[in-house]
């Protein structure tokens, strides 16, 4: 990345811990990166005007408050405001009808939490922020 201007990521997930750990990963391992932690998609749809380049969506958000939007619904609500947002949907469930279900919803990538997620989803940070910077 050429550019010093900050990049700002949305990191939407209901667990605190997780949450800080990809924080600090990814301010750590991109450079110029800024991350902002919301703990439920109703907290983040409110600052979706803020633009940011990438949005990591835990796929269950109901731990903290029981009637919270799942991922899905999260999803399908900033795709309808903001149609150009780069969704990364994460979750603990390996099953394939979900990952393509999200994908099928908009979503640019589905990342199973385990020990190689942060990893792949930096991949795709990079990716993404590489296309939004302008030559």
């Amino acid at each position: 990345m050429e550019t010093s201007e900050k990049k700002l990521v949305f990191i939407v997930d209901d667990d605190p811990l997780y949450s800080k750990v990809m924080s600090e990963f990814f301010t750590k391992e991109i450079p110029h990166l800024e991350v902002k932690l919301f703990s439920t998609g109703e907290a983040c749809l409110h600052e979706m005007y803020l633009n940011p380049v990438a949005v990591i969506l835990d796929y269950y958000l109901d731990s903290e408050f029981e009637y919270a939007w799942n991922g899905i619904q999260i999803l399908k609500k900033i795709l309808l405001a903001y149609p150009s947002s780069n969704i990364i949907i994460i979750s603990a469930q390996e099953n394939m009808e979900t990952a393509l279900n999200c994908v099928k919803q908009g979503a640019l990538e589905y990342v199973i939490k385990n020990e190689k997620a942060l990893w792949a989803i930096k991949k795709t940070l990079l990716d993404v922020i590489d296309d939004t910077v302008e030559y």
